[in-house]
């Protein structure tokens, strides 16, 4: 099922919210948490959709940061990812 724009969007504020704690945040509680919850995203199925939620619509530099780092680690896997997931990335 198809997530809806209001859906995308808390999503898209939360990762955003994790991005600036995770790079930023002088809480060690808080950080923890961001860190745990992106390493999260990084191994989940939604993780390219996520990636290119934040590139397309992120608004701040931590979370095309992240974003970027994610993809990086998706294309650089040992287990390719399938060529449409490749061709989606490259648009």
């Amino acid at each position: 099922m198809a997530a809806t724009a209001a859906e995308q969007l808390q999503s898209l504020s939360e990762l955003v919210v994790l991005c600036t704690q995770l790079y930023e945040g002088t809480d060690l509680g808080q950080w923890v948490q961001a860190e745990k919850v992106l390493v999260e995203l990084i191994e989940s199925p939604e993780c390219l959709s996520k990636c290119q939620l934040l590139l397309e619509q992120g608004t701040t530099s931590y979370a095309w940061l992240l974003a970027a780092t994610c993809l990086a680690k998706l294309v650089s896997r040992v287990n390719p990812l399938p060529i449409e997931q490749r061709i989606d990335i490259s648009k």
